[in-house]
């Protein structure tokens, strides 16, 4: 009775009843609708963004294909890419290979940098980015290799040994150079977004609502009547408003005695969820490692850069240069002999701009040795024979 019970030794204890977790139990809210609607944003817009997004419960897929569709994502990889490809690769050895400037001439005729921009890219997107020997020297040692698409292939462990899938077909892993974002005992890296998920859809759905709110799917005021209404004639007074509007031409409208236009109480830029997005896209940039002031966002209260300079530096010291000594040590541990090595020069990130000139271009000599146009051949005179 009551909750007590006799306990044999104890005496008379108070038990857990059901109704005691009835009661503990955390009950779900309705949030109160807009003022003069019927809607909310809990219950319109935002899950419907979600449910028409393939997601439901606590799944939320983050990959390359979610970075395309989130501004910042995308332009975060847009700038760690570019950054690093336009870093010259400098070659230390007896024997520079081809791949050093032109790694595949059919799908990368720019040379170098195209594949790297590809690499990192994939790297922030997908985890990984695999690139597959498609020539040898003599010794063995790749002279050209290409870039396999992120997306298409499939890895996992197998007798102990890494398994590489492109579409139906086994590749051989002697010729696949692997580079993760991320290494670990796992079969390959994963993407930068996958911990973000969550935030880069709470960005999206925020979009979505902002720009309901832009497009004026959130009304400014509702009509209050000084009479009662049944349900039936609130809906018919909605929908002759809405006729109304639709037809007049900006013509001011004309209130019956009985109507009185309300404003709404609520402010537009809260609708929009503006501070939200904010936090969101700056969260976003943390997953990339990109200073926030490279997308037009002020630093408060935190750290700031006194010039350009001291900006590349933080950004190459804690982002680019371990992403792009990754992918040197690759290369010099895969497809170079004993005594060769590849690294990237970052002079140029943390460079004074006053100290900028127009001969400051180290990367003339790679676009020279990358293009097909510039490599050695015989002169051909025209209209005539070989000199």
């Amino acid at each position: 009775m009551n909750g007590y019970s006799e306990i044999a030794g104890s005496g008379s204890l108070r038990v857990t009843t059901e109704e005691d977790v009835s009661n503990a139990l955390i009950k779900r809210a309705e949030p109160e609708p807009l003022e003069g609607t019927r809607m909310d944003l809990f219950n319109s817009i935002i899950p419907s963004f979600f449910s028409e997004s393939g997601m439901s419960g606590s799944f939320f897929p983050g990959n390359a294909s979610l970075a395309d569709r989130v501004w910042v994502a995308n332009r975060c990889i847009q700038l760690n890419a570019q950054q690093i490809a336009s870093m010259p690769i400098q070659f230390v050895g007896t024997r520079e290979p081809a791949w050093v400037s032109s790694p595949d001439p059919n799908v990368y005729p720019n040379g170098i940098g195209d594949a790297l921009h590809a690499i990192v890219a994939q790297m922030y997107g997908w985890g990984f980015s695999c690139q597959y020997v498609t020539d040898r020297y003599e010794d063995g040692y790749p002279r050209t290799w290409t870039v396999l698409d992120s997306a298409s292939l499939n890895i996992k462990f197998e007798d102990g040994a890494r398994q590489y899938r492109y579409g139906d077909e086994i590749l051989d892993p002697s010729r696949i150079i692997q580079i993760d974002r991320n290494p670990s005992n796992a079969a390959h890296g994963t993407s930068a977004l996958r911990a973000y998920a969550q935030v880069a859809y709470g960005l999206l759905a925020a979009g979505n609502q902002s720009m309901s709110v832009n497009q004026g799917g959130i009304p400014q005021f509702y009509l209050k009547t000084l009479r009662k209404m049944t349900a039936e004639q609130a809906s018919d007074l909605q929908t002759q408003w809405m006729t109304a509007t639709s037809s007049r031409n900006g013509a001011p409208p004309v209130i019956p005695p009985e109507i009185e236009p309300t404003a709404m109480s609520f402010d537009p830029a809260d609708l929009a969820l503006l501070e939200t997005q904010q936090w969101n896209a700056l969260a976003l940039m943390s997953a990339f490692g990109v200073p926030g002031m490279l997308l037009n966002f002020v630093l408060t209260g935190g750290l700031a850069y006194q010039n350009p300079a001291q900006l590349g530096e933080m950004w190459w010291r804690f982002e680019l240069r371990p992403t792009g000594t990754r992918i040197a040590n690759a290369f010099t541990a895969q497809a170079l002999p004993r005594g060769n090595w590849v690294s990237f020069d970052a002079a140029d990130t943390f460079l004074p701009l006053d100290a900028m000139s127009d001969d400051d271009d180290p990367q003339l000599s790679q676009v020279a040795k990358a293009s097909p146009a510039q490599q050695p051949r015989p002169l051909q005179a025209i209209g005539g024979s070989s000199p």
